[in-house]
């Protein structure tokens, strides 16, 4: 075999001698494919054939062998067992801490998975130098020399050899020194330049501590620290090596340096983001609440504590579910549904308090969130009442002036007429235009005195499917409801609940959906009654949601913006609620809950 050939040699391709005549091989004990794949293209490229094996207890030729590559994530004993290896081994690890034991056994360097490509490439390139200097081991002689060459001069970052004198007077260092120093390596190797001398004044000190410790413990050591570069400009390194020992005596430094300035100012701007979305959470009057796939509270802001009224320090780990316990049913119903809707809290003397709940699903860290959004609507409906009712003002008062201005012209002209000896036709249609218009503004002052003044409900026993029925006459709408859900009997006013329902149902066919897709849903349970009225029109934007049970206030440009706070008048009357949230597949939902009540 060649150098540079890329065939793989294992248990059912023996090595011979004629096959690693001139470049010893390296030995890579995996079993995982693509770390296999990974360590076979970066040797193949410094033309090392690979001797690849899954068990330690394989048989191989020791002699042959210039390099082992052992891959210890899924294999048990390693430590045992590296004293058996031949030397070098380059230790692969996905376990940080284990790194020391692997060294303490006889490995002569690891890498830490996950890593990237360049950083494996450069620990291989120094685990293959350091072969090399092992006794018994002729230094390889071959072309792939010149392709380690040019690899290690592409590398992102620099690779590096250095004295441990109190310069770190560089031996070698990679082409990439200059696009990270902006000196060139030969201004290194001269000792024009004492990289050491580059290294931020209030980092040199701690950076040098830390080498000369892990040196002294024999680990690898990592560092982070600041650098000067020959345009002035700082930047944020990351250095990772190890010293290179002869026998007991420490004879170099080897590592590699990257360019960490990128990573450093994302993170400070993610970190100033954070500061930020922290002060906007901790002012604003919304109640956020963060939980893990589990139902446990990850985040609460400062509103969220004063709601429950429990610090963050009991709130975080705590279960969602349990929280609510305390919480009004109305609330634990809102969630319990798990959608966005408006819902009110009724308390005792009449009043009530008005929310809106926003969920979201997130992935925070990979992990599954659901995030909640409680915003208290009362003191915003209370404001945009005042404006609705200045409105309402307003358009009664135009109304009334329409009517009475054309009135006031009319009875003028009629008394001229009327003052005439003979009998004028156009007296007749004076007298219809007045009939018509005081009939207008009678139904249009008819609808808000209704609104006003709705009597108390008178109860009486009634079926469902008696007055489902009555509805099927006036609207068209698909019943969704099972039989013995229709033939039950609940004490409402049948007058006030038609009404109700006869808007909603028309606001369901005005929604803009298909008209065959409006459905009134029944289900009947042992505590009362629930009513759903569907329809899969564009459904209603969040941002219009909190202000459609507003009296007045209306999407449609001839409507009153009476039917849903009048709907919302009639349940409330009868001990129930209604809430609107946006429907599942698209369009707007309407539930009415409607409590088993006895007839007067």
């Amino acid at each position: 075999m060649l150098p540079g050939t890329s065939q793989r040699f294992g248990p059912n391709h023996p090595v011979t001698a004629s096959d690693l005549h001139a470049t010893p091989a390296v030995l890579v004990v995996t079993r995982d494919p693509a770390v296999l794949d990974d360590l076979h293209s970066l040797l193949r490229a410094r033309g090392r054939p690979v001797v690849h094996i899954s068990d330690l207890a394989t048989g191989y030729d020791r002699a042959r062998i210039g390099l082992t590559i052992l891959d210890t994530c899924d294999l048990v004993g390693v430590e045992a067992a590296l004293a058996e290896l031949p030397r070098p081994i380059l230790a692969v690890t996905d376990d940080d801490s284990r790194a020391e034991a692997l060294l303490g056994a006889g490995a002569s360097d690891f890498v830490v998975l996950p890593c990237s490509r360049a950083v494996l490439s450069a620990r291989i390139a120094a685990a293959l130098k350091l072969r090399e200097r092992v006794p018994g081991h002729t230094p390889a002689l071959s072309d792939s020399q010149g392709s380690l060459q040019t690899l290690i001069a592409n590398l992102p970052g620099v690779v590096y050899r250095c004295a441990n004198d109190v310069d770190w007077s560089m031996l070698f260092v990679s082409e990439g020194c200059y696009d990270l120093t902006g000196y060139a390596p030969e201004e290194f190797t001269s000792g024009r330049v004492h990289f050491l001398g580059l290294i931020h004044h209030e980092d040199r000190d701690r950076v040098r501590a830390q080498i000369d410790q892990a040196v002294a413990e024999r680990r690898p050591f990592r560092v982070t620290y600041r650098l000067h570069t020959a345009a002035g400009a700082c930047k944020w390194l990351w250095a990772q090596g190890q010293g290179v020992f002869d026998d007991n005596n420490l004879i170099a430094l080897e590592g590699v340096i990257t360019d960490l300035s990128e990573l450093r100012q994302t993170k400070l701007e993610l970190e100033e983001r954070e500061v930020l979305l922290e002060t906007l959470l901790a002012v604003t009057e919304t109640a956020y609440i963060l939980c893990d796939e589990h139902g446990a509270v990850d985040y609460a802001n400062l509103a969220a504590q004063t709601w429950l009224k429990l610090p963050d320090s009991r709130l975080v780990g705590a279960r969602f579910a349990d929280l609510l316990t305390a919480l009004p049913n109305e609330l634990r119903e809102a969630v319990g549904r798990g959608r966005d809707s408006i819902f009110t809290v009724d308390h005792q003397g009449g009043d009530f308090e008005a929310y809106h709940l926003v969920m979201r699903n997130v992935q925070i860290s990979g992990r599954p969130h659901t995030a909640y959004a409680f915003k208290r609507l009362t003191r915003e409906l209370a404001r945009q009442e005042v404006e609705v009712w200045k409105k309402v003002i307003r358009l009664i008062a135009h109304e009334i002036n329409n009517t009475l201005a054309p009135i006031s012209s009319l009875l003028h002209s009629a008394r001229l007429i009327n003052a005439a000896e003979a009998r004028d036709a156009r007296l007749d249609r004076i007298i219809d235009t007045i009939s018509e218009r005081s009939k207008h503004l009678g139904e249009f002052l008819k609808g808000y005195t209704q609104f006003a003044r709705l009597p108390r409900p008178r109860l009486e026993s009634t079926k469902w499917r008696s007055l489902i029925d009555r509805l099927d006459e006036l609207v068209q709408f698909k019943i969704d409801a099972a039989p013995e859900d229709l033939n039950t009997v609940n004490a409402v006013d049948r007058s006030q609940i038609e009404q109700a329902l006869i808007n909603l149902l028309k606001n369901a066919v005005e929604a803009g959906g298909p008209p065959e897709e409006v459905t009134l849903r029944l289900r009947a349970h042992r505590e009362g009654d629930e009513i759903q009225v569907l329809d899969r029109g564009p459904g209603i934007p969040p941002e219009l949601l909190p202000k459609v049970l507003l009296p007045f206030y209306s999407t449609k440009r001839t409507g009153t913006g009476l039917g849903l706070p009048l709907c919302r008048e009639i349940i409330d009357a009868h001990g129930g609620n209604l809430r609107i949230e946006a429907r599942e597949g698209g369009g707007t939902a309407v539930i009415l809950w409607l409590p088993r009540l006895a007839a007067a």
